[in-house]
């Protein structure tokens, strides 16, 4: 648009629209014209999409360390990637080392395999702070 390329980076993309949406005058002459409300929405889907970058990131992490987990409690944010939920999810990892880990975090998963308590599924996690991790 006006001679502009397209960013395919999405991470690169929300920083080119937050610099251009927190312009001050910019900002000002939207809040007069649109109105405080719409001013708040924008920077509301601008932290969800930001959400949604840092939560593809971790998705796409290839270092993660394997292993596997049981599910002792699941709640639903509300939110949806690629049409598929971002939920709450309390495990118990089974550690690399041996021992286990009760962690607390928000993923996706699958709208179609959606885990229940008890379940027993595969994830990756970052060995230095395990509630950052994935449902494989």
């Amino acid at each position: 648009m006006f001679g502009r390329k397209i960013e395919k980076d999405p991470q690169k993309a929300l920083d080119q629209a937050n610099k251009t949406l927190n312009n001050p005058l910019l900002k000002g002459v939207t809040k007069a014209f649109l109105g405080k409300d719409f001013v708040e929405q924008t920077d509301n889907a601008l932290a969800q999409a930001q959400n949604a970058v840092d939560m593809q990131k971790q998705f796409q992490n290839p270092n993660g360390m394997e292993t596997t987990a049981v599910v002792t409690a699941i709640q639903d944010t509300g939110k949806m990637i690629n049409d598929n939920p971002v939920v709450v999810l309390s495990l118990t990892i089974n550690a690399a080392y041996g021992g286990t880990l009760p962690v607390t975090g928000e993923t996706i998963v699958s709208k179609i395999a959606i885990p229940r308590v008890g379940d027993t599924i595969r994830i990756k996690y970052n060995p230095t702070n395990p509630a950052q991790f994935t449902v494989v």
